[in-house]
């Protein structure tokens, strides 16, 4: 014989309200209410001060610079991948030939 009466002033976690019967667990979701959600806060941002004078930097020099970093970093790094490739080679050569 088991008693499901749940008392009502103890606290109910909700995993023990998914192990409970269909109807007591109907009884315990109905004794909840409606859920309450907290109010966000507002958040106050300050406004960036405006700028005097425009931006008038051209496009061209930028655009050079990134490409020019980015071929830089390209170019490292195919020179390093053939420097192994080639080390390994020499390696796999030497160790091959009696």
């Amino acid at each position: 014989m088991t008693n499901t009466q749940i008392a009502p002033e103890e606290p109910l976690s909700p995993e023990l309200v998914l192990v409970l019967p269909p109807e007591d667990r109907a009884q315990a979701l109905a004794a909840l209410g409606p859920p309450v959600w907290p109010i966000p806060r507002l958040r106050v941002v300050a406004r960036p001060a405006p700028v005097d004078e425009p931006f008038d930097e051209p496009l061209g020099p930028s655009l050079k610079r990134l490409v020019a970093a980015r071929l830089v970093s390209l170019g490292v790094i195919f020179i390093a991948a053939t420097v192994l490739t080639l080390t390994l080679s020499l390696v796999a050569h030497a160790l091959r030939t009696p």
